[in-house]
């Protein structure tokens, strides 16, 4: 722009020398000084022609993100793993030289999945911290709640840590500015139902799920499942932080069913499979995306044998190149036994994908450049996730689910990949 105006400037004086003989006008001095003026104007600002002023969180070394998670509330335990997976990858990055020769830090503020918190958490890191970008934050309606925020600054927001299909809708507030990887609840519940009526026709099938913005994402794609199969899927509801299930499932039994879909996290699905078989109730139970974790059909015991839950990525133990690098990273980082797993995985992955969107982006970084930048993935292969592709008009990500099932205390891949 700088230079732009340059030209402009000096082209609007030159009429004026021409016109005029300097030597007999009185004005000439005039001219001349305004002219010198404008010379030493583009002489303070002319660098801007080689050099742009530095994006937020951007220095000559480092590139400062932004991270709010669930630190001290009900998934507090996630809060702590997945942030510890992305940071081994960075401090990998980092020991390499960093992404252009710039270091990633990661600043982590705690929302205690409250979306009022989760808005307050990013302002602070927005604009007093000044980061310079968003990564990786927790839960479906956080990520909602601070969509304004987002659409104000132009900050990006990388990697949303939910699989909600709503972080993809480019139609919403900010949708431009976020790149979803995991695959929709919505597309994961309505693929549940494909599977399960697959498998028997005449299954009764009910829902329980959070009432919130995660739900009301699972029910979007439950609605498109009964329409296809002519049926009605009972549904039973909890507020977010629910520890007391004995209601819902209460319903569930009085209902007749074979097979319930939870739409919970880590917590609920356990209590409510152990709530369940206390009332020699066992129909069988699946999970969406968050209640892949390992620990669900460990904590449950026996009444998590049998348990499926979806998945879009490979597995972390798998002989993938991405889920081999995670074990040799672990190894050489000495992450903790008890992190290592699946959702250690799911930051370190997600971290591969931000790093490579840095790469895309270019030297002189900025906003702008880093989603352009995402927007040139085609097949991006990870060999953490399954191919993506972002583009002007796609930030959805991945789009499909393996199966995963919880067969004596160990979890196994039952399917190949559902779409």
């Amino acid at each position: 722009m700088v230079c732009g105006l340059k030209c402009a400037y000096i082209g609007n004086y030159f009429p004026l020398i021409q016109g005029n003989d300097l030597r007999n006008n009185i004005m000439g001095g005039v001219i001349m000084k305004k002219i010198i003026g404008v010379l030493i104007v583009i002489g303070l600002f002319g660098s801007g022609c080689v050099k742009r002023a530095p994006s937020p969180g951007i220095t000559d070394s480092e590139i400062l993100i932004g991270n709010v998670q669930d630190l001290s509330g009900p998934m507090k335990e996630l809060g702590a793993i997945i942030p510890n997976g992305s940071n081994m990858y960075f401090e990998y990055i980092n020991d390499q030289g960093g992404v252009h020769g710039r270091s990633i830090k990661m600043l982590i503020e705690d929302h205690q999945y409250n979306p009022q918190k989760a808005v307050a958490a990013t302002k602070k890191l927005i604009e007093k911290d000044q980061v310079f970008c968003m990564y990786q934050v927790i839960g479906t309606s956080p990520c909602e709640a601070i969509r304004p925020i987002l659409a104000e600054t132009g900050t990006p927001l990388i990697a949303p840590a939910t699989n909600s299909g709503t972080m993809s809708d480019l139609t919403k507030q900010a949708g431009d500015l976020i790149f979803h990887t995991d695959t929709g609840y919505d597309r994961q519940a309505e693929i549940l139902v494909d599977y399960i009526m697959g498998k028997n026709s005449d299954a009764k099938i009910g829902l329980v799920y959070q009432d919130d913005d995660y739900g009301a994402n699972v029910l979007l794609g439950i609605a498109r499942a009964e329409s296809k199969y002519s049926v009605t899927v009972q549904k039973e509801s909890y507020q977010r932080g629910a520890v007391d299930f004995k209601g819902q499932t209460m319903n569930l039994l009085k209902g007749g069913l074979t097979d319930v879909i939870i739409a919970g996290i880590v917590r609920e699905p356990v209590v409510i499979m152990k709530t369940a078989e206390a009332m020699n109730f066992k129909p069988n139970f699946y999970g969406t995306g968050p209640t892949i974790d390992a620990r669900v059909g460990k904590m449950a015991g026996s009444a998590g044998e049998g348990f499926t839950a979806t998945y879009w990525a490979y597995m972390w133990n798998s002989d993938k190149a991405g889920p081999k690098l995670y074990r040799e990273l672990c190894e050489k980082y000495d992450i903790p036994q008890p992190y290592i797993g699946l959702y250690h995985y799911y930051g370190f992955a997600t971290a591969m994908l931000l790093v490579e969107g840095l790469k895309r982006a270019g030297k002189n970084l900025t906003r702008n450049s880093l989603v352009k930048g995402l927007e040139t993935f085609n097949n991006w292969e990870s060999n953490t996730f399954p191919p993506i592709t972002y583009s002007r008009n796609d930030h959805a990500g991945v789009d499909k689910v393996k199966l995963v099932q919880m067969q004596n205390g160990e979890q196994v891949v039952i399917s190949d990949w559902l779409e």
